[in-house]
């Protein structure tokens, strides 16, 4: 018998029987445990629309059930900060949790919201070293002007503060909307290079940013120094600071996990 990937969450969604849950017990238990999402090959994540045609994203308490979805061929398994990427890199606007006898329709602008505040924890982002950063930014300073939507992107070595496992992490600020296809395209076109075809994810992942939208993560960025690419720039040596942005004008924009 395989064992749920997040027991507390299977039993949540199985036991409010129609009831709208404790929206703190089931935020508690999905940043907690984690939860698997069906994938169709390798890195490609099956997606679904709601009624109104946004885009959503599924993610099972129980690895069987993921599997058992129509095309997939596995599930792979989803922390909070891999969870955050995956739906801001998507686009989707939705995250439908799912048990054998439950199912809970999360909007997404409700999990950034908890995201951000929960239990006062912020991924943490550190100036990456490595010969592996410093292949996917000489990587960066090649391909960029093939991607002319794409202003500047970011590497850094992530984790969350209880997790013992970084991540190589790219950030992308891209001038369309959603800037999540463009950065994801980039990212592919990045590990098709010669020495990066070993890295995959999740040893490395990519979260797209709209320069309007993400002023406030993007100017935070900046102030930490990470090693930045920009179009007409090749990288400086890693951790050297990068050039501060110009203020930007204040515009309405969207919350966002990584709260400065």
């Amino acid at each position: 018998m395989i064992t749920p990937s997040n027991p507390h969450l299977a039993q949540l969604l199985d036991s409010f029987g129609g009831q709208e849950p404790d929206p703190m017990d089931l935020f508690i238990a999905l940043f907690d445990g984690g939860l698997y999402v069906p994938i169709a090959a390798p890195g490609e994540v099956i997606t679904g629309r709601d009624p109104e045609g946004g885009r959503v994203v599924l993610g099972f308490a129980d690895p069987r059930l993921g599997r058992d979805l129509p095309g997939a061929v596995g599930a792979a398994y989803y922390d909070a900060a891999q969870l955050m990427s995956l739906l801001e890199g998507s686009g989707a606007v939705r995250l439908v949790l799912r048990s054998a006898q439950g199912e809970w329709k999360l909007p997404r602008a409700l999990l950034d919201a908890w995201a951000r505040d929960f239990r006062g924890e912020r991924l943490l982002l550190d100036p990456p070293t490595g010969p592996d950063a410093t292949a996917l930014l000489e990587a960066l300073a090649r391909r960029m002007s093939g991607f002319p939507a794409v202003r500047t992107a970011w590497l850094s070595l992530a984790r969350w503060p209880d997790s013992p496992d970084p991540q190589l992490l790219l950030h992308v600020a891209v001038d369309e909307d959603p800037p999540g296809p463009v950065a994801n395209h980039l990212l592919r076109a990045l590990l098709h290079e010669q020495p990066l075809r070993h890295l995959a994810y999740p040893k490395v992942a990519v979260v797209p940013l709209h320069p309007d939208a993400h002023a406030e993560t993007i100017a935070d960025l900046d102030r930490r120094g990470l090693p930045a690419v920009r179009h007409d720039s090749r990288p400086g040596p890693l951790g050297t600071p990068a050039p501060a942005a110009p203020p930007a004008a204040p515009k309405p924009k969207r919350r966002w996990f990584q709260r400065p």
